[in-house]
């Protein structure tokens, strides 16, 4: 991760404009020092009360100064253009896309640092992973993310690790991070590594089945924002993807990016 320049202290008024991050700040205790977010940080719904300073590529320049944060945070690489000009009104975190799950942990890890909430960050870490376990068993699996493009996330990504390490055995022979191609180049992926199951994240909340008219396997939907969000919804979100499995149904239901939860809602008793 980077950090453009030094801390002055601990910091007490964050903008965060990766919203797995700042899931993460409200489940850790830090919800109160984050003054503005961007419009995809919904995750706690407590999130939704902040300051809304942008997309997930853009930045409203001018309100950010105005709220005088002493961190700000970002995704890496797709918020890149957004550093420097950032870093004249505070410390950047710069968050990489982790690669895997260990990468998840590790930006978990230094928020907690950098925040002086080194013990709670590890509990909440630990119950992360531990949510985390081996409970299904399938084969030769991919996952593709409607995302305006198509993106095929690869073996070097945090999907497939975290999808392996519940025992949702990812495809081989695609060496990479993520591939972003069109609807012909998607489908020839799928036909050169010739997954059992495809696994499809949809353009909006509702399933939509003609999204994948196109997809010549046995597919399952999810809402958007789910396996797209790597903060602390994403252990839960993926039981409720491995019950949908074992259930031989279609669709993924009551996701985090539907029901959008409150801190006090039972989705997030696993953490506090």
């Amino acid at each position: 991760m980077l950090l453009t320049k030094a801390l002055d202290g601990t910091p007490r008024r964050i903008v965060s404009l990766n919203p797995s991050i700042t899931e993460f700040l409200f489940i850790i205790g830090a919800g109160n020092r984050v003054i503005g977010t961007d419009v995809w940080s919904y995750r706690p719904r407590e999130a939704m009360k902040t300051v809304k300073i942008g997309s997930f590529t853009s930045a409203d320049i001018e309100t950010i100064k105005r709220l005088s944060p002493d961190l700000i945070i970002l995704s890496y690489p797709v918020q890149r253009h957004l550093v420097e000009p950032l870093s004249g009104i505070a410390p950047v975190l710069a968050v990489p896309m982790p690669v895997n799950l260990n990468a998840i942990i590790s930006s978990f890890e230094m928020i907690g640092k950098l925040l002086d909430l080194d013990e709670e960050a590890q509990r909440v870490m630990g119950i992360y992973m531990d949510l985390l376990k081996h409970s299904i068993d399938v084969e030769n699996v991919i996952v593709v993310l409607s995302l305006g493009d198509y993106v095929i996330p690869c073996e070097t990504s945090y999907i497939a690790s975290t999808l392996e390490r519940v025992g949702i055995k990812y495809v081989r022979g695609l060496k990479c991070v993520e591939l972003i191609t069109n609807k012909d180049g998607a489908l020839n992926i799928i036909n050169r590594v010739n997954p059992q199951l495809v696994i499809y994240e949809g353009k909006t909340k509702d399933y939509r089945p003609q999204e994948t008219n196109w997809i010549n396997r046995p597919t399952i939907h999810t809402p958007n924002d789910v396996l797209a969000h790597f903060g602390p919804s994403l252990p839960l979100d993926i039981q409720l993807l491995i019950n949908t499995i074992k259930n031989k149904e279609k669709f993924v239901k009551n996701t985090s990016s539907i029901v959008r939860p409150s801190l006090g809602d039972p989705w997030y008793k696993p953490y506090l």
